[in-house]
């Protein structure tokens, strides 16, 4: 009889306290998940075998729900970034946490968390869209009774429902990194990496692509993208991260990042009579004016200069008349509003496609 006592005593007390803990115990969990960003890099470095240094204690984060641009020259380390995130490459030494987990310790709770599009699309060529996404949403475990209409929505926002039976060997570029992009959001994603999203595409798919990307801003979703492309970082970025030889070298929104290390406006000269020992420091030395770059001589041909201003309009003319009384001709004079471009050059000394 004790020992029926003590069963029914065990039963129907100690196993509920076990339950309320093992509770408590997941929902603390889940609090400190969705309390971390999204993306904690710390001290992350990454030497391939070959000796090179691509990242050099590399360190920034990324907030839930943030879109953020990735920039930096050819060879800065950018790919090699998205590679460590997304577990592909493991790092030589350094953090990664992705929504709260150690990357290199959780690799199979991270990928479920992450969707990837890098710059080759991984598309196989002899699958419809419809068989690809179908694919996907297998090899991720998507429920098989939200399959269907999970493709359907997919097919429909990369605007392929007309295709979707076609082989994708038979689509355009354009269309196959829409059918890439959407593929990154079928698995319920939370973080989006996005390698190169519109490389080599028209205008038109360039437009729907960007405007997925606004719209995963709105639904709350988490998008880190590395571009080449200016005006892509400035149409879709909340805060921009610029990486050069592997190390931060600048990061911010852009409107913040064009005032630090441009200034309000540009002063864009074009100018016959410069001695081609003369560089940018020594024109603006003489203006009394920060001289952002000066363009190198080409055949004794005209020179370009970027003049940092802060007055605009009434800096122009200021700066004309000095160039003259320097025995310069000044060809072409216009002011203009700071791009991320000027920015970029501003910081790396390079343009983009070096």
């Amino acid at each position: 009889m004790r020992r029926v006592t003590t069963v029914r005593y065990e039963s129907l007390a100690v196993t509920p306290v076990v339950t309320r803990i093992s509770y408590l115990h997941d929902y603390m969990y889940q609090l400190v998940v969705s309390l971390a960003s999204m993306i904690e890099i710390s001290d992350l470095s990454h030497i391939y075998s070959g000796k090179t240094k691509a990242l050099d204690k590399l360190s920034f984060s990324v907030e839930r729900g943030e879109v953020v641009g990735l920039l930096g020259p050819n060879g800065a380390g950018k790919s090699t970034a998205v590679k460590l995130i997304t577990g592909i490459l493991h790092p030589t030494s350094g953090s990664i946490k992705v929504a709260g987990f150690e990357v290199a310790e959780n690799l199979a709770e991270v990928r479920k968390r992450i969707g990837f599009m890098p710059q080759e699309t991984s598309l196989y060529q002899d699958l419809t869209a419809h068989e690809a996404l179908e694919y996907h949403a297998d090899l991720y475990g998507v429920p098989k009774d939200e399959v269907s209409e999970r493709v359907a929505n997919m097919l429909d926002l990369a605007g392929l429902t007309h295709r979707k039976n076609d082989r994708i060997k038979t689509y355009s570029g354009g269309m196959k990194r829409r059918l890439a992009l959407v593929r990154t959001i079928l698995h319920d994603s939370e973080l989006l990496i996005l390698d190169e999203m519109s490389l080599g595409v028209d205008v038109h798919s360039r437009n729907l692509i960007w405007n997925q990307v606004r719209r995963m801003r709105e639904e709350g979703l988490t998008v880190l993208f590395c571009t080449n492309y200016m005006d892509e970082a400035e149409a879709l970025a909340d805060r921009v991260i610029v990486i050069d030889n592997g190390k931060l070298v600048a990061e911010g929104t852009p409107d913040e990042l064009k005032q630090e290390y441009v200034g309000n406006y540009l002063i864009e000269v074009l100018l016959e009579g410069l001695d081609p020992e003369n560089d940018a420091s020594w024109l603006g030395g003489q203006l009394g004016m920060k001289t952002e770059k000066l363009s190198k001589p080409l055949d004794g041909g005209p020179r370009t200069a970027w003049i940092k201003s802060q007055a605009g309009h009434a800096d122009l003319p200021l700066v004309i008349e000095k160039l003259t009384e320097l025995g310069l001709k000044v060809k072409q004079a216009a002011l203009r509003e700071p791009s991320l471009g000027d920015v970029f050059l501003a910081i790396t000394g390079s343009k983009l496609r070096d």
